[in-house]
């Protein structure tokens, strides 16, 4: 078994959003390290177009994140698209997250 606070060699910073669908603005949330990795769901179909975003897996140490979390990665701003606590390693969060620039 393999120890896994070695793996977490990402910085990232999460922000929160606060206000409503109409308006409002981003918080900081802190940042974090974290074991960032590609997820391969191939692209997706929007219309009669592909749509090919970047998707990963981003595990955390377990923290309050939801779907209106977005994690600030490099430069580039990763949307949380699902939340995945795993019951059997309650010390860690996986979120899948998607490349929005």
């Amino acid at each position: 078994m393999t120890e896994f606070s070695g793996s977490l060699r990402e910085r990232v910073g999460l922000e929160d959003w606060a206000g409503t669908p109409e308006g409002g603005e981003w918080l900081p949330g802190g940042d974090a390290w974290g074991a960032l990795v590609p997820a391969d769901h191939g692209p997706a179909v929007l219309g009669e177009g592909r749509v090919a975003r970047p998707r990963y897996r981003l595990t955390l140490r377990v923290r309050d994140v939801s779907l209106t979390t977005r994690v600030r990665w490099r430069g580039r701003v990763l949307s949380v698209l699902r939340v995945e606590p795993d019951p059997r390693a309650r010390d860690r969060t996986t979120l899948l997250v998607e490349d929005r620039g």
